[in-house]
């Protein structure tokens, strides 16, 4: 599952690219929109730069995780990582949701400046 995670983020870096790469030879190349596109491209290729990495650090965290005897934890050890944990998890989704909002602003700009 995490190598799929992975690939499908390295898929959508590489899907863009190429998209990116072929709107170049049809496009005026200093044209508000190709320099929006571009600028939309680098942040996917970011967006999945950063979810590989999380997903990386997430499985070094859960391997260590699986690694530590939770049952020799107090209970203020196992409120801990569980507050811990929760924080990842907002971190994670306040960042796809930022990424989100990002892409709709692309989706959103896009088809009204054909100045091409």
């Amino acid at each position: 599952m995490v190598e799929q995670l992975i690939n499908a983020s390295n898929d959508v870096a590489t899907a863009t690219a190429q998209l990116v790469a072929a709107a170049r030879v049809k496009a005026n190349m200093y044209s508000k929109t190709q320099e929006k596109l571009e600028l939309a491209s680098r942040a996917v290729t970011d967006a999945s730069r950063d979810v590989a990495k999380a997903v990386k650090a997430f499985t070094a965290r859960k391997k260590e995780e699986k690694d530590l005897d939770l049952s020799k934890l107090s209970i203020q050890d196992h409120k801990l990582r569980e507050m811990e944990q929760q924080v990842i998890i907002l971190k994670l989704e306040k960042e796809m949701n930022n990424a989100r909002r990002k892409v709709n602003e692309f989706k959103k700009h896009y088809p009204e400046e054909d100045d091409e």
